[in-house]
């Protein structure tokens, strides 16, 4: 296992870390200074789906119902309660006392205006799949809808829980560039928006007239200010001397070192985020030795997963290896197997009987954050005689490099798109497009099932098939689970288990 080795800059920070005196945190002002590493310039997760907006977005626009992830129950937001009437069709009886942030009154014309926009073929956005399900919605009365779906889809409640905010119909439908709306967004949470700078970030106040998010969505501190600082150094440097509270997602090494400063605390907290290796059994990448299988299970052998989770991944006992691509509490999930055992002497005799004593294979990483995991497992099959060059690839990079099917071995990371559902895995790895590096149509197959089966444990006797083939098969082996880590001032707690992409929502952060 490599070590992590810290930029002296870094180190130096860190040795200040453990003397110095920070200042208190701004419990007095009941102001949540949080260092963004990705600034954002508006509060719209349609147009900007990242993890930083979804901490923001969601707490200041609501979706007709909420999903709560403590208890995987659905609970009432702008709908008051609902009902199916067929495996097609939800009808919602809406709230009557909701107001948008700018005063004007929510009825039913908003969500019919939102969903008929969202589902409208010239709306261009970015996961527009999250919205093509739907065949139509109708007003009822004013304050009651019906959505109705092109098919039975088990996720319909879900992506109308995490995917569908509903907009002010008086402001939204006014715009003719609809991305302005997030720039000045006007919603019915518990949070409003004060200003947004990219260059000085973003602040938003704590909405005194929210009164329908119950237990389950609500503010939990008065006032956010989310600080755009992308350097690691910038923000362990600001954390130090109380310019923030909260910073998060640093090294192993870099969260050990700060955890020794009594002034500071560390949450880490798992989501639906892991790391994975794949391998491109179809032939894609040119690559026909990893169309066998003893190549490709002797591959697997090598990895060392609990020393990648141990030695490599920030987070204690929060990081471990997965046996599956899903997890547990995510709806659909369930398997019967596990991976190869890591086994390099076994995993060198199967390379010899296979034929494949010395061979170059690259190694693609997306982002820096798998780039670490990537030269871990390239050390790991150096040992069973496979050289590799890591190519650490920016998002854009990845798809395109994706698409041209050149990923002959993948390191990558995946959250499941944030869903508690493991129907947008399946979607991402078994559609037989540009992301299938595997081509099997039993996987297909099971893809197609599941994702039109309403009952759940139906589902589950799919699904535990297609993910047990996935392990025999040794198409794709989940590395290690990725918790969000925060390190924070010792005046914050933060709640944990938030499957939202930042790793926590803003309702799961508090004074101490």
């Amino acid at each position: 296992m490599q070590k992590i080795v810290i930029r002296p800059a870094i180190a130096g920070a860190l040795g200040i870390a453990v003397l110095a005196t920070p200042a208190f945190a701004q419990k007095s002002k009941d102001t949540l200074r949080v260092a963004y590493s990705d600034p954002i310039s508006m509060v719209d997760l349609i147009f900007d789906p990242k993890p930083e907006t979804a901490l923001t977005a969601r707490m200041v626009h609501d979706g007709l119902l909420h999903y709560d992830e403590k208890t995987s129950q659905f609970k009432p937001l702008l709908a008051k309660s609902w009902r199916q009437t067929n495996p097609t069709t939800i009808e919602f009886d809406l709230r009557d006392d909701v107001t948008y942030h700018n005063g004007s009154k929510f009825d039913a014309d908003d969500v019919t205006y939102t969903v008929n926009w969202l589902i409208d073929p010239k709306t261009r956005v970015r996961f527009k799949t999250n919205y093509t399900w739907i065949a139509r919605v109708e007003k009822l009365g004013q304050y009651k809808v019906r959505i109705i779906a092109k098919r039975p889809s088990p996720i319909a409640m879900l992506r109308l829980a995490y995917s569908v905010p509903i907009y002010p119909s008086d402001v939204h439908g006014t715009l003719k560039v609809k991305s302005d709306f997030g720039r000045n967004p006007v919603g019915t949470g518990p949070y409003r928006v004060v200003s947004i700078d990219p260059n000085k970030g973003l602040v938003m106040e704590k909405n005194a007239g929210y009164k329908h998010g119950g237990t389950w969505k609500k503010a939990s501190v008065g006032r956010l200010h989310a600080l755009p600082m992308p350097d690691k150094q910038t923000q362990t440097a600001q954390l130090i001397t109380g310019g923030v509270d909260v910073i998060k997602d640093l090294s192993r090494d870099q969260t050990l070192s700060l955890q020794e400063n009594p002034n500071f605390a560390v949450t880490a907290s798992q989501g639906l985020l892991y790391s994975y290796i794949s391998l491109d059994a179809s032939g894609r990448s040119g690559f026909k030795i990893l169309g066998n299988k003893k190549v490709r299970r002797a591959i697997m052998m090598a990895v060392d997963r609990e020393g990648i989770s141990k030695n490599l991944i920030a987070g204690g006992s929060e990081a471990k290896p997965m046996d599956s691509l899903c997890f547990r509490n995510q709806f659909g999930c369930d398997f019967g197997s596990k991976p190869v055992n890591f086994d390099p002497a076994g995993a060198k005799k199967l390379m010899a009987e296979a034929g494949v004593t010395d061979i170059e294979i690259p190694i693609y990483a997306l982002t820096q954050r798998s780039g670490a995991v990537a030269e871990a497992v390239s050390g790991n099959l150096r040992k069973i005689g496979i050289r590799s060059k890591i190519n650490v690839l920016t998002f854009g990079a990845y798809r395109k490099t994706q698409a041209q099917g050149k990923f002959g071995i993948l390191v990558s990371l995946w959250s499941s798109g944030g869903l508690p559902d493991v129907a947008s895995t399946m979607n991402l790895f078994f559609s037989q497009n540009a992301r299938d590096y595997w081509r099997d149509d039993i996987l297909t197959q099971a893809r197609n099932a599941g994702g039109s089966i309403l009952d759940n444990d139906k589902r589950k006797a799919i699904y535990r098939k297609a993910f047990d083939r996935v392990n025999s098969e040794h198409y794709i082996m989940p590395i290690s689970t990725l918790p969000t880590v925060f390190v924070h001032s010792k005046d914050v707690r933060v709640d944990k288990g938030s499957f939202s992409p930042y790793g926590a929502i803003l309702s799961d952060f508090h004074w101490n």
